[in-house]
């Protein structure tokens, strides 16, 4: 039921004049999103209670462009709330809309108004019956419209899905739910989760059906019934008018009209407005008018007809017995069904006839009112009442060309549940056409005949046959499941029309198709294509043909072959195998097409082959030519053939490797795996396949490829000067480790079977780096192990025995037992130094001088050899010294103060024995060295194998 609701303010002064003289302050900031609410605190007239309202957004003095969230909050702040039943907006003191549950907010679509100020008020109704005051914010829109927008789209019904005779049309059915409550969304939920091909809305959107209760609680494309509009048809309930306009209605539905049908897939649909608002439901009345002529030209068997208002009801509305006119006329065409709302549940009535009255051949009136809007019991019961349920739902209904198939689900928040099924039959006469059949097609051929094929036409009821006409004469009745048909009464040369139509067991007949023409060759004279690209391959047992398809401008039907000018065979397909030519000489062939007309083509170019028999010989001198790690290269003299060798196979270990061409007499096989032995042998093949006997065999090991391991763990131990001991773990090899090789410094040094090395080659104080790989039998060298460092220590000294120098300037002084020698070229003066190399059991590797500097000199000294061993330091001068000679062996060059010099004299010292070296200089600056009386004496080390 909808209530009238009091008048309010009308323009948008007053309301700013009440809003003033109410005590409250507008916000005024320009910028609504920072603003503080605007609120209004009010008592109920009982004062059991205080209610605070506020409008939280927009804030007041802002300016809305498009659209825009509207919220309010309604709190109470002393006594017991009695529950809040809804919000109620307005704007200019216009009704604007309701929200009947928090959050209380909804989406005002400013570009629907004129421009300019605007004020929004928002009032709570509480449980117990008491209303706040409202709300108040004045806010600006700017959209552009100097004057309120008009709708002037035009609507239409909207595309509707085709569905083949066996399939469901899925239809849904719900009124009553557009409100913006969960129940609804629940339900919405559940009817976008079928995917209807059509929807069919029942009427109400509450409150009052306004343009701004369609936009948010019929909602718009990803909202409530929003989501279906794209396969809706609706109907306009009584919320959604006031007084006799329904504004909202129609301009959410582009100007819909109040009453009109469509049909699709087989079924009639009519929309009807059931409102009294309305009021054109009488015989004479417009509507009802419309209505006789609609039903009167549907040729639909089945119809559904769909308002708001029940006639029938047990529900809390009243029946509308205003619609009596309109059911009986619909039960006097056996309409199938009426689907309508507004009670707030669901009922299935059995089907009635006029007035009401059980029939089997009557209407079946559904209330399908359970789309979310609260929901509504049953006052009284009826016996034509065939089922009733309370819940929020909706129908979906299968539709088929005979029936409709009837489910009314429950809807909640986890789902749906069937609460309702049943099926309603079509009653109507079947005056409904089939559709034409499609896509007709006539081709001819020389037979002559005519074939046509087309794609099946459907019906409601089903196609009894199809009737082929030419030339306008009915000529051929076919079944129903005929898609073709062949025309064998027809003349060569000659043209024909034809056309097609559809039948059903009515009588009714589908338009004709559009005709088709076609005209039946004369005799066909032209012979087919010369056959091309004729091969023949020989074999012991056939000659095999094989040649490219002939074409023809009727068709080819076959090809004869000829073998020496005579024909052998006749077939269908381009191969043929000729197993009865005789072996081992030549034969030629050729081939020639023949069509249905008995028309011969040429002769093919022909071809030359012979049916051989005789294998060649066997492949003489088998021989390896190339044995690597991983492969063999193998060579063989030519066979023989009495026509002609093809190939030659080659076999490894038994089984077929490869082949080659008869123009080769080697192959190298890559084998991949070293030291391994293979056996091969060659067979040659002619080309008719025969296949020689085997050749020689050959058998091969093909070498060790593989390296060892490297060695590990290398340890080092210095034995002495010259001697380093060297161990590592074995390395490994696939056929066994043969030695390894000891590097010294990058150099091999030797090599050894064991894990274990001595190197006494060494020379003392000298670092080393050793490494050691190993080898196998084959020669292959692993990598080096993992270098190790060693510093030998220095060799035993060999200090002087004697040591001086003479001057001479001083021809007779001795200077033996001075601390140190001189050497100088100005005046001359020259150091003898005498050593005793004992102990030496071993080859001298390396001999060195080494001797103190205890003032050194730019020029240095030479070191040359003195023959003469047999001086004493305590006697030697200038005069007596021995001689020294010319030849230098080392030579110092520049010594600093407080250093050592070493010097190689490995050229003096070949083993045990006393040696004497002098000491000059050529330099005009004296230096002086150590003496074997101070303590640091001149000495040798000395280097020898070890």
């Amino acid at each position: 039921m909808k209530l009238s609701r009091p008048a309010r303010p009308r323009t948008a002064s007053a309301v700013v004049a009440m809003f003033v003289a109410a005590g409250l302050t507008l916000v005024l900031t320009g910028r609504a999103e920072s603003a503080s609410p605007t609120c209004r605190t009010s008592s109920a007239p009982s004062g059991a209670y205080t209610v605070l309202v506020c409008l939280t957004q927009p804030a007041s003095g802002g300016t809305l462009v498009g659209d825009a969230t509207v919220t309010a909050t309604v709190n109470v702040t002393a006594g017991t709330s009695p529950g809040v039943a809804k919000t109620e907006w307005s704007l200019d003191g216009q009704y604007l809309i309701t929200d009947f549950q928090s959050p209380h907010q909804f989406t005002i679509s400013s570009a629907d108004f004129v421009d300019g100020a605007h004020v929004i008020g928002v009032s709570a109704k509480m449980r117990d019956g008491y209303v706040t005051p409202e709300t108040l914010v004045t806010v600006t829109f700017a959209n552009g419209n100097a004057t309120t927008p008009t709708n002037t789209r035009q609507w239409s019904v909207p595309p509707i899905t085709a569905r083949a005779p066996q399939e469901p049309f899925v239809v849904a059915a719900v009124g009553d739910g557009a409100g913006g409550e969960t129940n609804a969304l629940n339900v919405t939920n559940a009817l976008v989760g079928w995917n209807p091909d059509l929807f069919l809305y029942l009427g109400d959107v509450y409150e009052d059906g306004t343009l701004t209760e369609f936009k948010n609680w019929y909602g718009g494309p990803t909202a409530f019934f929003g989501r279906l509009r794209g396969v809706t048809t609706p109907v306009v309930g009584n919320h959604e008018y006031t007084g006799n306009t329904a504004d909202g209605y129609f301009n959410y539905w582009d100007n819909i009209p109040h009453y009109y049908s469509y049909d699709a897939n087989g079924w009639h649909f009519i929309a009807i407005d059931s409102t009294s608002n309305y009021n054109k439901v009488a015989p004479g009345t417009p509507q009802y008018e419309w209505l006789v002529a609609d039903l009167a030209a549907n040729r639909s068997p089945c119809t559904m007809v769909f308002w708001h208002h029940p006639l029938f009801s047990i529900g809390s509305e009243d029946p509308a017995p205003r619609m009596q006119a309109m059911w009986d006329l619909m039960a006097a065409h056996h309409v199938t069904m009426l689907v309508t709302a507004h009670d707030h549940n669901y009922q299935r009535w059995t089907p009635m006839g006029a007035g009401g009255v059980p029939a089997a051949d009557g209407v079946v009136e559904v209330v399908v009112g359970g789309g979310g809007h609260s929901s509504q019991g049953f006052l009284s019961s009826d016996t034509r009442v065939v089922k009733t349920n309370k819940s929020y739902g909706a129908m979906r209904m299968e539709l088929f060309g005979n029936r409709a198939e009837l489910h009314y689900h429950a809807a909640g928040s986890t789902g749906t549940t069937l609460v309702d099924s049943s099926t309603v039959s079509c009653k109507g006469a079947d005056r409904l056409a089939p559709t034409s059949p499609a896509g007709l097609t006539a081709t001819a051929d020389d037979t002559p005949t005519v074939s046509l094929h087309w794609t099946p036409a459907t019906d409601n009821y089903g196609l009894t046959g199809y009737r082929v006409y030419r030339d306008g004469t009915a000529l051929a009745d076919l079944p129903p499941t005929a898609t073709s048909w062949t025309d064998t009464s027809v003349a060569g040369a000659t043209a024909y029309e034809y056309t097609l139509d559809a039948a059903d067991a009515a009588g009714n007949r589908s338009a004709p198709t559009p005709p088709v023409a076609v005209t039946t060759p004369g005799p066909d004279t032209t012979p087919p294509t010369v056959p091309g690209g004729l091969t023949a391959t020989p074999s012991p047992a056939a000659v095999t043909l094989t040649w490219s398809l002939a074409t023809d401008n009727v068709g080819v039907t076959g090809y004869h072959v000829l073998r020496d000018g005579a024909v052998v065979a006749t077939v269908t397909d381009p191969a043929y195998a000729d197993t009865g030519v005789p072996p081992d000489e030549p034969h030629r062939w050729t081939v020639r097409a023949v069509d249905g007309a008995s028309n011969v083509s040429a002769e093919s170019d022909p071809v030359t082959a012979v049916r051989d028999t005789v294998a060649p010989s066997a492949p003489p001198n088998l021989r390896a030519t190339d044995v690597t790690p991983g492969a063999v290269g193998l060579a063989w003299d030519p066979s023989t053939d009495n026509v002609g060798v093809a190939r030659y196979q080659v076999f490894r270990d038994g089984s077929f490797l490869t082949q080659v061409s008869s123009g080769h007499t080697f192959v190298d096989d890559t084998v991949g795996t070293s030291r391994r032995s293979y056996t091969y042998l060659i067979t040659a093949v002619d080309a008719a396949g025969n296949a020689s006997g085997p050749s020689n065999q050959v058998t091969v090991t093909t070498p060790d490829a593989n390296p060892p391991t490297a060695p590990t763990n290398l340890q080092a131990s210095v034995l002495g000067p010259n001697r380093v001991g060297l161990s590592w773990e074995p390395a490994t090899d696939d056929f066994g480790v043969a030695g390894y090789t000891v590097y010294r410094n990058g150099t091999a040094i030797g090599t050894t079977t064991g894990t274990t090395f001595t190197d006494g080659t060494a020379l003392s104080e000298t670092s080393y780096a050793y490494a050691v790989s190993t080898f196998d039998a084959a020669g292959n060298s692993s990598a080096p192990s993992t270098p190790i460092l060693v510093t030998t220590p220095a060799a035993t000294p060999f200090v002087a025995v004697a040591d001086t120098y003479v001057k001479a300037s001083s021809p007779t002084s001795r200077y033996g037992s001075t601390p140190v020698v001189r050497v100088d070229g100005d005046p001359v003066t020259n150091a003898y130094l005498k050593f005793t190399v004992s102990g030496l059991t071993g080859e001298v590797r390396r001999a060195r001088l080494k001797v103190w500097v205890a003032a050194g000199s730019s020029s240095g000294f030479a070191v040359r050899p003195v023959a003469d061993s047999s001086w004493s330091e305590t006697l030697t001068n200038w005069d007596n010294a021995p001689l020294i000679d010319s030849t230098s062996i080392a030579a110092s060059g520049r010594t600093t103060t407080g250093t050592w010099i070493t010097l190689d004299i490995t050229s003096l010292i070949s083993g045990n024995g006393t040696i004497t070296v002098g000491l000059t200089s050529s330099g005009a600056s004296s230096s002086s060295y150590g003496s074997r009386e101070s303590d640091t004496p001149p000495q040798v080390l000395v280097d020898v194998t070890s």
